[in-house]
C-alpha cells in the first residue's frame, strides 16, 4: 500500500480521542502491510478502533510468568511509560512488568515479551502497542479472549492507567509512569480487590451474592412504619456497596441489568415481610434514556402481582417531560406509584413537578440538616414549598432525619412522611421481621 491515507471523523480529520496521531499509527512498524478499513467505529466510550486486522489463530498449550528480551522496536532514551501489575499471589506479592518495546507481545510462547504459563493463555495471545507514549491493545485471535475492564477486546483499543486486563483468566492492572506513584502495599490490595470484583460480577447478576437491605419510611404524626426503601448490598469481595457494584457495572455497560436484578431481588426477599408492606424501588439514570424501563416494570409486575410498589426516579436525570409523562402512565397502569427522589439536590425542576406530578416527592437531606437552627425565613421558604407540593396532591417526604428535633420541625412544616437514621438504619428483612 502506498501514498497518503486520510481518515475523517465527524467532519474533523483526525479527531479520534486520546490525542492520538493517525500518522503515528500508519508509520508504526507493526502496521506495515495492513490497511485502514473504512470508517472507524467506537468500541467503548471514547475508545476508538482504527485497524481491521486478521492475525493467524494462536494455539493453546500452572500459572507462572517470565519476561523475555524478545525482538521488538525499542524506545531509545526513554524509560518505559507503562507497567503491567499482576494480581496478588498467594505469598502476598505482585509482579510488575514494564512495557519496554513498542510492540509488546503477551502469550504462553517463550518468544513473547511477557510469557504467562497458564492453560487459558494462548501462544500469542495479545499485543500491546506503544504509539507516541499512548498505549493500545489488540487480541491476536486468542482462544479464550482478552478482556478490558470485563469486556472482550474486539479491535485495536486505547488504554488508560488503571485499566484492568485479562489474558484468558490471568489478570493485570495497567499503570502509567506519568500517573502519581502509589504505595506498593496499597496497589497490591487495590489490584487484588479489583480482580475479585471483576471475576465475581457475573455471580452478582445471578443473585447469590446480592443482599437487599430495607430502610423504614414512617408517618411523622405517629412514627408508624408505612414502607421500606430497598437498598442493595453484596457479600462479594470488592462489590459490597452500591457504589462499588455500579462502578464495575459501568465498566461493563451493565448498569441497567444490575438495576433490574436489584429491584427483583428486593421484592423477592421482601415478599416474606408481609402482604401489606409497601416497597420503594430505585432506578438507575441509565434506565431513563429509553423505554426499556417500561418493559422491566411490566415483567416485574407479572412476577409480583400483589405487591405494593413505588418506583423512585431522579427527575433531573430524565431527558424530557414527555418521558416522565410516559413513565407516569406506565406506572399507573401497572398499579404502582411514582416518587421523585432527591428533590432540590441540584436544580429543582418545578416545571416537571407541575406537568407530571408524582405520588411522593422526597425532599433532599439538605432541607433537613440543621433545620432546628434555621432562620424563620428559611423555615417559611421550606413550608411554602411543602404546601405547594401538598396542593398538587403529592405527599412530601423528608429524607435524612436523624434527630427528634429535626423530626418535630419537619412535622411542623407540613411533611407527612420521613426516613433517616432516627427511625432505623437499613437492615435485612429478617431484622425487620423481628422488630
Amino acid at each position: 500500500m502506498s501514498g497518503k491515507h486520510y481518515l475523517k471523523l465527524g467532519g474533523d480529520a483526525g479527531n479520534v480521542g486520546y490525542g492520538f496521531s493517525l500518522v503515528a499509527l500508519w508509520q508504526h512498524p507493526s502496521m506495515a502491510g495492513k490497511c485502514i478499513d473504512g470508517t472507524p467505529e467506537v468500541v467503548t466510550g471514547t475508545r476508538k478502533m482504527f485497524i481491521q486486522d486478521k492475525p493467524s489463530m494462536a494455539t493453546t498449550a500452572q500459572h507462572s510468568l517470565s519476561i523475555n528480551p524478545a525482538e521488538g522496536t525499542e524506545q531509545p532514551g526513554q524509560s518505559p511509560a507503562w507497567m503491567l501489575v499482576s494480581s496478588v499471589s498467594e505469598n502476598g506479592t505482585c509482579q510488575k512488568v514494564a512495557v519496554s518495546v513498542s510492540n509488546f507481545l503477551v502469550g504462553r510462547s517463550s518468544s513473547c515479551h511477557l510469557t504467562i504459563a497458564d492453560p487459558t493463555v494462548s501462544g500469542r495471545h495479545a499485543e500491546l502497542l506503544v504509539i507516541d507514549r499512548d498505549l493500545f491493545i489488540r487480541d491476536l485471535n486468542s482462544t479464550n479472549g482478552t478482556l478490558l475492564n470485563g469486556r472482550r477486546v474486539q479491535n485495536l483499543t486505547g488504554l488508560r492507567s488503571g485499566d484492568v486486563l485479562h489474558f484468558g483468566s490471568v489478570m493485570y492492572t495497567l499503570n502509567s509512569a506519568d500517573s502519581e506513584a502509589i504505595p506498593e502495599a496499597t496497589m497490591m490490595a487495590d489490584v487484588s480487590t479489583e480482580a475479585m470484583a471483576q471475576l465475581q460480577f457475573d455471580k452478582l447478576l445471578k443473585r447469590p451474592g446480592l443482599k437487599p437491605y430495607y430502610q423504614p419510611i414512617v408517618r411523622l404524626d405517629d412514627h408508624s412504619r408505612v414502607a421500606f426503601e430497598v437498598l442493595s448490598r453484596s457479600t462479594l469481595i470488592g462489590l459490597e456497596t452500591p457504589d462499588k457494584m455500579f462502578r464495575i457495572a459501568a465498566q461493563r455497560t451493565s448498569e441497567v441489568e444490575l438495576s433490574i436484578v436489584c429491584r427483583h431481588e428486593g421484592l423477592r426477599v421482601g415478599e416474606g415481610m408481609g402482604p401489606d408492606v409497601q416497597f420503594y424501588l430505585n432506578t438507575h439514570p441509565a434506565e431513563l434514556k429509553s423505554t426499556q424501563l417500561f418493559n422491566s416494570l411490566t415483567t416485574m409486575r407479572e412476577e409480583f402481582p400483589l405487591m405494593d410498589i413505588v418506583i423512585e426516579v431522579h427527575e433531573a436525570a430524565v431527558a424530557s417531560t414527555d418521558f416522565l409523562r410516559q413513565l407516569r402512565t406506565v406506572v399507573s397502569d401497572l398499579g404502582m406509584k411514582l416518587a421523585y427522589d432527591d428533590f432540590g439536590a441540584g436544580q429543582a425542576r418545578l416545571k416537571e413537578l407541575f406537568d407530571v406530578p408524582p405520588d411522593v416527592l422526597k425532599f433532599d437531606v439538605k432541607f433537613v440538616n440543621g433545620l432546628p437552627f434555621a432562620s424563620p425565613q428559611q423555615r417559611a421558604t421550606i413550608q411554602s414549598l411543602v404546601k405547594l407540593v401538598r396542593d398538587l396532591n403529592v405527599i412530601p417526604l423528608a429524607e435524612g432525619v436523624e434527630t427528634t428535633e429535626e423530626a418535630a420541625c419537619c412535622h411542623e412544616l407540613g411533611f407527612e412522611l420521613a426516613q433517616g437514621y432516627l427511625f432505623g438504619r437499613a437492615d435485612t428483612a429478617a431484622h425487620w421481621a423481628q422488630h
